[in-house]
């Protein structure tokens, strides 16, 4: 199984959970629930229950956004080396960008969801894994564009 069918997979699991924890909880929920965050995890910010729906609106709207980068590999708009303008290349790259921004976008839910409902207090610290999880991710691919933006240069120099 490649590894972009791997982390599509991953990626839709994710974004049913994320809808279907909402789903489940919203009626449980009180009328006012935890909406912003302090950087240590107490909440700072609530409004009414019915925003808890922005983070799977978001969810699916990223999620749209980078499914959609592969599909077009020879756009003008990507700003990739030709190397990258392989579909499965870019389908690992958007994938797994895609995938720990569900799971961070996961983690905000269900912690949200526990706050509101009394059986959490403040947010764990998972953001702080998870943030740097994702800047390594984006990293380590521009790192591979840059590399092998560089060898095509030299290529076409020789």
């Amino acid at each position: 199984m490649k590894l972009s069918t791997v982390f599509f997979v991953a990626n839709i699991l994710l974004l049913g959970f994320i809808w279907g924890f909402t789903i489940y909880s919203y009626s449980d929920l009180p009328e006012i629930v935890p909406t912003h965050f302090a950087v240590n995890g107490t909440v700072n910010g609530e409004d009414h229950k019915k925003t808890i729906w922005f983070l799977p609106a978001i969810a699916s709207f990223i999620f749209l956004l980078l499914t959609g980068i592969p599909r077009n590999p020879d756009s003008p708009m990507l700003n990739v080396p030709k190397s990258f303008r392989n579909k499965e290349k870019l389908k690992v790259f958007s994938y797994s960008i895609l995938c720990v921004m569900l799971i961070l976008l996961a983690d905000t839910v269900v912690e949200s969801i526990l706050i509101a409902q009394g059986k959490l207090n403040e947010m764990s610290n998972a953001v702080f894994f998870l943030l740097p999880l994702l800047l390594f991710t984006i990293g380590i691919h521009i790192y591979r564009m840059i590399r092998e933006g560089r060898r095509e240069t030299l290529n076409l120099n020789n």
